[in-house]
């Protein structure tokens, strides 16, 4: 039993592993983040992109009655 106790973390063991742990997470939540903005970014050029073909088109193409 004594073994037990021995391979135990401590508790300022267990409160140093959580902090680099969130330590981890904020650097990975940071990189989602990124990713997240780019991704948006590129869906919006995306809709302006989508806006403009379809003025020219409708240049090109008039509606008919």
């Amino acid at each position: 039993m004594s073994n037990e106790k021995v391979t135990k973390p401590t508790v300022e063991t267990v409160l140093e592993r959580l902090v680099a742990l969130e330590e981890r997470m904020g650097i990975r939540l940071d990189r989602i983040e990124s990713v997240v903005n780019a991704t948006r970014a590129e869906m919006l050029d995306l809709r302006a992109d989508f806006r403009e073909v379809r003025t020219q088109f409708r240049e090109h193409f008039p509606a008919t009655p």
